[in-house]
């Protein structure tokens, strides 16, 4: 039986798997045309899989093609000597591993590289495709800038020596390494390599319940898309939780298991994906509290940091404003970097209040006394928390959501924030007990208040629940406000805080 993979390359004998035909007929095309190029994507997003499906195409679709796969990832601050021990030794092992009988010879500088992809050819009577993983993994300059110039030399003979393509591919300085007027690698050559879309995920899911006859309900294969936007590192350790560890003996997977998973994934599991995300961010803390927290961030790809965060997966560009679209990825750093932000859960409660203030008759978090309590919060802590009325919507967002952690910790509740429901996809989900309370937040727009009221309904009709609240951060108002709507047999909570307040005294 296969399984979801977590721990690296696809094994199409041992894991459900999604294809990219569409990506591999793309990289075989380049091919052809002899193009030298280069292949984007952050860490866990399936490159090294792509290319063995490539390479599979390659054995295929064009026998007299030899492609061969090495990684520069351990290669570090290798002088010229150690390079070439290095490369020698994995263009072998490469060879051994397929079958293939061929064996590079004893190299004394990396200008004879050139000579041995001549050997190759004439021996072979085959054009050579070297494909070199992790490029920038090589740090040596002067190493890397050899290997670059040799590359470049053989490009413009490529057809004599036989070196039909190389493919590059990396997540951090790539740009900077083919950065060159004589630099075969023109940008417009890059492959993207996207994270599943929709489609692909639900493949993914369906791969597993052919062979198995285990099902997902319907909302958690939205939601496992929802919750990584097709991320495949994320899609499959969140797939393989579910199955293997909170529905193991093979019943429906149902939203209450998904929750759950979710839950220890932004709480206790140390996740490769999640903790390679945390740790990119913590190297620049300051732009991060900056996105999380702070006013909207321009997107520009030529800032350096906002290019290292960038490539590394941890941000994107979402109408020219940094942002963190993947829902996961937002938890954690938000849970990794508020207590460093002004220290504001300091705020959320005080020592002599408790939680069991603001609940209901059955002893479940009741979310109007709550949202009251917020209002005072703001009050109390006026511009600091919101730049003086100029934060992104994401700041309401991720404020909100950690008041309201903040009580869950001690209610016995879960919060989660942009979560599937009733198809679509909430702000924030509060789950105690059985009892759901969902909450949309919005910056206050006039024209969308409306809207925002019917989008609130359409939730609460597709998910069977009777009221939700629907806060709206405005700039435009003084006071806040709150009123109880009544429709269609459905009670609609809305408020309005506003966020222009006055700094509070010393």
């Amino acid at each position: 039986m296969r399984t979801f993979c977590t721990e690296g390359p696809v094994d199409p004998k041992l894991n459900y798997y999604v294809p990219r035909t569409a990506l591999v007929a793309e990289g075989l095309k380049k091919v052809e045309q002899w193009r030298y190029f280069t292949i984007f994507a952050p860490r866990q997003s399936g490159k090294t899989t792509y290319f063995q499906f490539l390479i599979e195409g390659i054995k295929k679709e064009k026998p007299n093609w030899l492609p061969v796969w090495i990684s520069f990832e351990p290669y570090g601050t290798k002088t010229e000597r150690e390079f070439l021990h290095s490369f020698r030794r994995d263009m072998n092992v490469f060879f051994h591993s397929r079958g293939i009988p061929l064996s590079i010879q004893p190299i004394d500088s990396i200008e004879s590289i050139k000579d041995e992809c001549l050997r190759i050819q004439r021996e072979t009577s085959k054009d050579l495709i070297l494909i070199i993983d992790e490029i920038e993994g090589l740090k040596e300059e002067k190493t890397l800038g050899l290997f670059m110039h040799t590359v470049r030399n053989l490009y413009h003979l490529k057809r004599e020596y036989g070196l039909r393509s190389v493919i590059l591919t990396g997540v951090s300085n790539i740009t900077g390494i083919i950065q060159d007027t004589a630099s075969p690698f023109n940008i417009a050559d890059q492959i993207q390599v996207p994270y599943f879309t929709r489609e692909e995920v639900y493949d993914l899911l369906a791969q597993h319940e052919r062979e198995t006859g285990q099902l997902f309900e319907n909302p958690v294969k939205e939601g496992i898309y929802e919750q990584t936007l097709g991320q495949p590192g994320l899609v499959n350790a969140l797939a393989r939780d579910l199955v293997e560890k909170k529905c193991p003996n093979g019943e429906v997977v149902g939203m209450d298991a998904f929750y759950l998973t979710i839950d220890h994934f932004t709480r206790i599991y140390i996740d490769k994906n999640i903790s390679n995300i945390v740790s990119k961010a913590k190297q620049h803390t300051e732009l991060m509290k900056e996105i999380l927290f702070g006013k909207e961030v321009p997107f520009n790809n030529y800032d350096e940091t906002i290019k290292f965060l960038y490539v590394n997966g941890v941000i994107d560009d979402c109408d020219g404003t940094c942002c963190i679209p993947i829902p996961l990825y937002k938890k954690a750093l938000y849970t990794c970097f508020k207590p460093l932000f002004n220290g504001e859960k300091e705020h959320f409660k005080s020592p002599i209040e408790t939680y069991k203030k603001y609940v209901d008759e059955r002893g479940l978090l009741d979310v109007t006394k709550l949202l009251w309590r917020y209002i005072a919060y703001v009050k109390n802590r006026g511009n600091i928390i919101f730049s003086q009325g100029k934060a992104s919507e994401g700041v309401y967002h991720y404020n909100l959501d950690a008041f309201f952690s903040t009580y869950a910790e001690f209610a016995d509740a879960k919060c989660f924030v942009e979560t599937p429901l009733g198809g679509g996809r909430v702000d924030l989900l509060l789950l105690q007990a059985g009892k759901t309370d969902i909450i949309e937040i919005k910056r206050y727009d006039a024209d969308q208040y409306e809207k925002s009221q019917v989008q609130l309904k359409a939730y609460l009709d597709r998910s069977g629940l009777s009221e939700g609240h629907l806060v709206m951060f405005s700039e435009y108002h003084e006071a806040e406000g709150y009123e109880k709507v009544e429709c269609e047999g459905k009670t609609l909570h809305l408020w309005i805080i506003p966020v222009k307040r006055s700094v509070p005294s010393a």
